[in-house]
């Protein structure tokens, strides 16, 4: 992944690594929530996930708009989907 970003400076490629984590990480919390019946939207749940912190406990909220999450290891929060 690292030859991706040889043309760009060491700011750029940071930023855009750190993009990927995230956007790797919020896949894992989509995919182990893939399986949910409708009966289990507005639950929460703790999934273990690759987080951009590493291995960690991700609470995830799955509602209709999109599903909430925040990492118990670094604190990190957002919305995946919408």
């Amino acid at each position: 992944m690292a030859e991706d970003y040889e043309n760009y400076s060491d700011y750029e490629r940071d930023f855009f690594m750190a993009v990927d984590r995230n956007t790797l990480s919020e896949q894992a919390i989509f995919d182990a929530l893939s399986t949910i019946g409708d009966d289990q939207y507005y639950t929460l749940f703790e999934v273990e996930v690759e987080h951009v912190c590493g291995p960690a406990h991700v609470q995830v909220f799955p509602e209709r708009a999109g599903t909430l999450y925040r990492c118990l290891n670094c604190g990190v929060s957002g919305i995946i989907g919408g």
